[in-house]
């Protein structure tokens, strides 16, 4: 699993630990180790969220990337790694649509020959898919200056 299926999971266990314990479920226990069982999730998410990870990623001397996460026009964040700024997407989109933790699927449209071309979040659920404004866009960073590109 990666570190945002850890987080869905966290989240999805966790609501149904409060509907065990506070809604209609009617289960404490059960309630009780659904939610110790989200803990080990979110636990294993936040830990490969703090995990360092290679700052550049070279695929030539002096150019690094970095991922923009965005909501249409907004930005959200910017990342060293394509990961982390797909899980903000995928949280924010969360935010904004509770719907979506509950039996939603989450799966990133783009190709694979542009690498440079946005990759779009779309939302799944019983086959259908659905569009958002979510993209992450890689963006060419120089490292170092190059006088000769002024030239």
């Amino acid at each position: 699993m990666t570190a945002a299926d850890d987080a869905r999971e966290a989240r999805r266990l966790a609501a149904q630990a409060h509907q065990y314990t506070y809604g209609d479920g009617g289960d404490p226990v059960t309630g009780a180790a659904l939610a110790a069982e989200a803990q080990v999730y979110a636990t294993l998410a936040l830990t490969a969220a703090m995990t360092p990870r290679d700052v550049h990623l070279e695929t030539e001397p002096g150019v690094a990337y970095v991922y923009r996460a965005a909501w249409g026009m907004t930005p959200l964040g910017t990342y060293t790694n394509a990961e982390a700024a797909r899980m903000h997407c995928e949280a924010d989109a969360i935010n904004h649509n509770p719907e979506y933790d509950t039996g939603h699927v989450f799966d990133w449209l783009g190709d694979e020959s542009e690498p440079d071309d946005p990759y779009e979040l779309v939302i799944g659920k019983d086959g259908v898919e659905e569009t958002t404004d979510y993209t992450v866009t890689r963006i060419e960073v120089a490292t170092e200056y190059d006088p000769e590109a002024d030239a």
